[in-house]
């Protein structure tokens, strides 16, 4: 076992941890969602806005991460598309990275379920689930110095803490790491979070906002 993948397992652990910790933070807090009832179209009132609940948001950034097959520390490109069916969250993205952002030597696409918690100032979400990756790697062996290409599954997971600048704008950090029969990854990225929320001004009547139509 190399050094590289207790590494890998310390930091998963860790990742773990803040997820727990996360999970325990959120059964102390009021939620702001009513679970007795569920209505996809729910609004609140923000700064005389109206905001979805149930709503997707998209993550876009760059970051590092390193690999067990790899040398030097890779540069990551990510796009990510949040969605939730009814109370369920989904993730749905791609990883590319390589030694500079514009050399990509490694591609991932990964698919997880999770939790989210959001407030007005915060997007927390982990995510957990299946990935497909291939790339390519230089080798050296009695042949000399050739390419190597690999393809695999494994399992992935994320975690997500977005400041808000809007309700539904915002910015943060995503640690993730990836586990697999092709390599071992750990790593961090700076995100941007762009949520469909936004449902316009409020109006004299919120047909969707529950606390101005209490029976």
């Amino acid at each position: 076992m190399n050094l590289f993948y207790i590494r890998g397992i310390k930091y998963l652990l860790i990742i773990f941890g803040l997820f727990f910790c996360f999970i325990a933070s959120s059964q102390k807090q009021d939620l702001t969602v009513d679970n007795s009832i569920y209505d996809r179209q729910e609004e609140i009132i923000n700064k005389g806005k109206r905001y979805r609940i149930h709503n997707n948001y998209l993550s876009i950034g760059g970051g590092f991460l390193n690999s067990n097959i790899r040398k030097d520390l890779q540069k990551s490109i990510n796009v990510d598309y949040q969605f939730h069916i009814k109370r369920q969250h989904f993730q749905a993205g791609l990883i590319i990275s390589g030694n500079e952002f514009t050399a990509n030597n490694n591609s991932q696409l990964h698919f997880g379920y999770g939790l989210r918690k959001e407030t007005e100032k915060t997007n927390l979400a982990f995510f957990m689930g299946i990935t497909g990756v291939n790339g390519v790697k230089t080798i050296s062996d009695s042949l000399g110095i050739r390419p190597l290409f690999y393809n695999g599954f494994g399992s992935y997971l994320s975690i997500q803490l977005i400041k808000k600048i809007t309700y539904d704008i915002g910015f943060g950090i995503e640690f993730f790491g990836e586990i697999s029969k092709v390599q071992n990854i750990i790593g961090a990225k700076m995100i941007l979070f762009f949520s469909s929320a936004y449902r316009g001004n409020k109006r004299n009547f919120n047909p969707h906002v529950k606390s101005e139509n209490k029976l």
